[in-house]
């Protein structure tokens, strides 16, 4: 959060009633007595479908094969990272 913002949402605590202040005491420590879950990944997935990230999640790769048949390629002339950072078009 900046400092800015943090700033200004004090100030509007500072507003408050002594009966808001109490409340909005409680409710953050409330919060922070809750123990910080890490989100998994199947809920990091939706979460990203929920927000139009993604239009789906794909199933997951079970079938290694066509990866473990990579060949590599023989690619002439600069990096593609240095093409990309230059902007230029190969």
């Amino acid at each position: 959060m900046a400092h800015a913002s943090l700033e200004h949402i004090l100030a509007d605590v500072q507003a408050l009633s002594p009966a808001e202040q109490q409340q909005l005491l409680a409710q953050l420590a409330e919060w922070l007595a809750q123990p910080a879950t890490p989100m998994t990944e199947a809920a990091f997935e939706q979460q990203l479908v929920a927000q139009g990230i993604l239009s789906a999640v794909p199933p997951p790769i079970t079938d290694l094969l066509p990866y473990r048949q990579r060949r590599r390629m023989q690619v002439h002339g600069a990096p593609l990272s240095e093409t990309i950072i230059e902007g230029k078009a190969p």
